[in-house]
């Protein structure tokens, strides 16, 4: 038996939450494992941080939450009641926002296939912000907005072409993501604003872009905004004096995954020096957004798993847990290394270690990198994955007919609350189409 009386869980330079062993051994009993474990705290904590960290903007500054990071109903809930913004890319995210508490006017709704129907159908729930990426996306959108008789308001979401050192990039070389400022087709930036300012039912906000994942250096962004303010005093020039009311950045601050990386208020307050420069030049004191779903979302939550078996093999030490990439499907696709702790810890075993899971696959082997600590590992012991908040639960897969895990949250008060309960394996079956075999 694991005494988990007084062993403290090992520090690593990662930020919070911290939960004792007894709390991650007492969840275990009653739910099994593995199980995700979300801190609500944080969650609010990372909002904070991203409001300072662009605090000397000086006009109205507001968070978005990309639901695509982690669409858990708690996660949206606590959003909610922070007052921010949510970044929507899909009819059914809509659907989980609104039953979460949220209100369709704090949505802006950014489409990658831009469908008729699909604004229609957005548009009729109450979303009044729709961000437009083709030239035949504005026609769709002028479509839906004539069907359902109501006043949009749309963005356009340009592709700056900048390099990003970024782990994704979503601007140079990546058009699958918006307009080219002058590409002299119909599915440029200068088309597509001239027609949407000539369109019925249709009032220009402002513009959109989004530069990638795990941003480190503000240069990218210094460079994006360079070239938007060429890009909106030139069009100007040709089409009149239109009125920017909303410039949204996109995502990129980094999560740190257990190294040092740049803060909000590192990134932020280099990037809000040239946003401020940029009401100046174009006389627009426009509402500025940034998005994030990783960065709100990664830190909060952990996903603990227990080591089921223990074998030598060679000079390499294998460690088994009962959780495999199907909860953590990232490790496999991206090899992402997460920090690693057992708990209790101790100390670092002479052999090399491996972290394996229990799925039949050579692929399910857990990246371990230098900020994981598995020193102590015994069968029964406890294995904790940290900063797992985002993308993961999204991810999870019922390969080896495995069950979904349960997800737990730790609220504000300090109390345990189911998030989302564990999958069955007779629902898992019946789901898959184990109720169909009467028929």
């Amino acid at each position: 038996m694991v005494d988990t009386r007084t062993q403290p869980v090992p520090r690593t330079g990662v930020a919070a939450p911290r939960f004792s062993d007894r709390e991650l051994y007492g969840l275990a009993e009653k739910y099994g494992t593995p199980y995700f474990l979300i801190d609500e705290a944080t969650l609010r904590k990372k909002v904070a941080e991203m409001e300072q960290g662009f605090g000397e903007y000086k006009g109205v500054f507001r968070v978005a939450y990309s639901v695509k990071a982690n669409f858990n109903p708690s996660v949206i809930k606590t959003f909610v009641s922070e007052g921010i913004l949510f970044d929507l890319t899909a009819p059914s995210e809509l659907v989980f926002v609104l039953k979460a508490g949220g209100d369709a006017e704090n949505v802006m709704y950014t489409s990658i296939t831009e469908t008729a129907a699909e604004y229609e159908q957005v548009i009729r729930k109450g979303v009044k912000k729709i961000v437009v990426a083709s030239h035949n996306g504005l026609l769709n959108l002028t479509e839906a907005v004539a069907k359902t008789g109501t006043t949009v308001k749309a963005m356009i979401r340009v592709n700056p072409e900048v390099h990003v050192h970024a782990e994704l990039r979503g601007s140079m070389g990546h058009g699958k993501f918006g307009l080219q400022f002058n590409g002299g087709s119909q599915d440029s930036a200068f088309y597509v604003l001239k027609k949407l300012l000539a369109t019925p039912g249709l009032e220009f906000d402002g513009f959109h872009f989004h530069l990638g994942s795990q941003i480190e250096d503000p240069a990218c962004y210094a460079d994006a905004i360079e070239k938007l303010e060429a890009f909106i005093l030139g069009a100007r020039r040709q089409l009149g004096n239109f009125k920017v009311n909303t410039l949204d950045i996109g995502g990129g601050l980094p999560v740190p995954y257990g190294k040092k990386v740049p803060s909000p208020k590192d990134l932020g307050g280099k990037i809000v020096s040239q946003l401020n420069s940029l009401v100046e030049s174009i006389g627009d004191r426009f509402t500025l957004v940034a998005e994030s779903g990783r960065f709100l979302s990664a830190e909060s939550t952990v996903l603990v798993t227990r080591v089921v078996n223990m074998k030598g093999f060679g000079e390499t030490k294998y460690i088994y847990v009962d959780a495999g990439y199907n909860v953590l499907l990232d490790s496999a696709l991206l090899r992402h290394e997460y920090p690693v702790e057992v708990v209790p810890g101790g100390k670092p075993s002479p052999q090399k270690v491996a972290l394996v899971g229990r799925l039949c696959d050579p692929l399910d082997v857990f990246p371990i990198s230098s900020r994981s600590r598995l020193g102590g590992a015994e069968v029964g012991k406890l294995v904790v994955f940290r900063e797992v908040g985002a993308y993961s639960l999204v991810m999870n897969m019922p390969f080896h007919s495995q069950p979904r895990p349960p997800v737990l949250m730790r609220n504000g008060q300090g109390s345990y609350m189911v998030a989302r309960k564990g999958q069955d394996v007779e629902k898992l079956f019946a789901d898959e189409g184990g109720d169909c075999l009467s028929n």
